[in-house]
């Protein structure tokens, strides 16, 4: 059986907050490499008895941190929803770029004397103060663009470090930037008003949007909570069992090879290969990662069969639908073309046996005062 316990990758679930139905949850996606085809992950098959003893996992302390939310934050989203709704007007009255503009322009690089398509765009809309388009100790578009006036044609040299891992191809290459500022324009929000709110959401008033907001804040940050919760019950659960012999080394690099193939396309978001990802996020090798995956996967196993958990054809079919009804797939042949049946009841069970777990265990409220200084270390 495959490995179902939670990772919390980022710390804190991502918000999306919508309001009063404008929000839609995303479908989730399969595993898919660098090269857009769906990563291959090879079952392992381990006798969890073999390899791991159980130690204490009931009647443990975990802390659960109290939820707070503040008129501010319910502000920023509704500021958010503003931001959604935003016009964007030309500035007529001034010609030069100032901060907080939004510029359009064009610009084209030139590397080893021949204009770069991947390095040219036309029509592109920055805000000043943004920083997308600059590059640390080498380019400050920003600042470039700032003082200049609509119609201006100008350029900036600069050369790419030596160990430029973004694009190993012009690393160490001079570039020669042209960057034409076609014109500046001003955002323009929307009063947030009744009208607006009953337009645009399927609330009525601003203050039902500002309830529902805070309710839906509330909710996510509860789901942190418990998860941060269980995260921290489980490396306790982990840390009191005993392991009795090492994992044969062709276990070892299959999981890794599992492990690679399961976060390459994250980490091909921030520009670094699988194994590069775990070593900067986890702080240990890939390798050392497999091994902890792996006495994961042994503890679950042993504590499913403690505990006598299963998964039911009903409770297998009430997921289907869950996937059905939330995430818009059609019907169970089409998730299966994103999941195995194993996968999904693998979550079931994952979600089963961390229910049973916080149950058997002792949930105590910390205080947000302990949170933020441990943040704050």
């Amino acid at each position: 059986m495959r490995k179902f316990v939670a990772a919390a990758m980022f710390g804190a679930a991502l918000l999306a907050l919508g309001g009063c139905g404008n929000s839609k949850s995303d479908a989730p996606e399969a595993t898919t490499g660098a090269d857009g085809e769906t990563a291959q992950i090879q079952q392992i098959d381990l006798d969890a008895g073999e390899y791991l003893e159980l130690g204490e996992y009931k009647g443990l302390t975990v802390e659960k941190t109290p939820v707070e939310v503040t008129d501010e934050e319910v502000e920023e989203q509704v500021q958010l929803l503003a931001e959604d709704y935003a016009e964007y007007k030309d500035i007529t009255d001034r010609d030069t770029v100032q901060k907080k503009d939004y510029v359009n322009m064009d610009y084209s690089c030139t590397i080893d004397g021949t204009v770069s398509e991947d390095y040219s765009e036309t029509d592109v809309d920055i805000q000043i103060g943004d920083g997308d388009y600059n590059i640390d100790g080498l380019l400050d578009l920003d600042a470039e663009l700032t003082g200049k006036k609509v119609g201006d044609t100008f350029t900036i040299t600069f050369t790419f470090p030596e160990d430029y891992e973004d694009d190993t191809e012009v690393a160490g290459k001079e570039c020669v930037m042209e960057v034409t500022v076609n014109k500046i324009e001003e955002e323009v929000l929307p009063e947030i008003n009744d009208a607006f709110i009953k337009e645009n959401t399927e609330c009525d008033t601003v203050e039902e949007y500002r309830q529902q907001t805070r309710q839906e804040l509330e909710d996510s940050y509860n789901s942190e909570a418990e998860q941060t919760a269980q995260d921290d019950l489980w490396n306790m659960i982990v840390q009191n069992c005993t392991q009795k012999k090492e994992f044969p080394q062709e276990i070892i690099d299959q999981e890794v090879a599992n492990l690679t193939a399961e976060n390459e396309e994250l980490a091909s978001y921030f520009g670094v290969g699988a194994e590069e990802f775990v070593e900067e996020y986890y702080g240990i090798t890939m390798e050392e990662y497999a091994q902890e995956t792996l006495v994961s996967q042994c503890v679950q196993d042993l504590l499913v069969e403690a505990e006598g958990l299963t998964v039911s054809d009903e409770e297998y079919q009430n997921e289907i639908q869950i996937f059905i009804d939330e995430y818009g797939f059609e019907d169970e042949a089409e998730i299966m073309e994103y999941y195995t049946e194993d996968e999904i009841r693998s979550d079931i069970l994952y979600t089963k046996l961390m229910e049973t777990l916080m149950s058997e265990n002792n949930v105590v409220e910390g205080s947000t005062a302990d949170t933020a200084e441990t943040e704050a270390e």
